[in-house]
């Protein structure tokens, strides 16, 4: 397949939604069968991308899972109650700063 084609549908499968799907709904944690059944759902559309490259993108939405549930829970760790007005407002401060960039 020449490089563009197979760019252009990589793109296409990103946008898709089905990778990331896939991942949150597995929780990061897939088997044999489920990853066959996500490459069934691939062909189906269309898509013949090589397997490696698929399972690039699809490693690298795992990491995006992780690290969002990462912050999740460290967000959700934080009492706001408990803390003094001025750590409220670095804690404030540095989750502001980190949601800017």
């Amino acid at each position: 397949m020449e490089e563009n084609a197979e760019n252009a549908q990589l793109e296409i499968l990103k946008s898709s939604g089905l990778l990331s799907e896939f991942v949150r709904n597995t929780k990061g944690n897939w088997n044999q069968a489920e990853l066959e059944a996500l490459m069934t759902r691939i062909r189906e559309q269309s898509i013949t991308i090589a397997t490696d490259k698929i399972g690039a993108v699809l490693e690298s939405e795992r990491i995006a899972f992780a690290q969002e549930s990462i912050v999740d829970a460290r967000e959700a760790t934080v009492n706001f109650d408990e803390l003094g007005l001025k750590r409220k407002r670095e804690v404030f401060g540095s989750e502001l700063k980190k949601r800017i960039r």
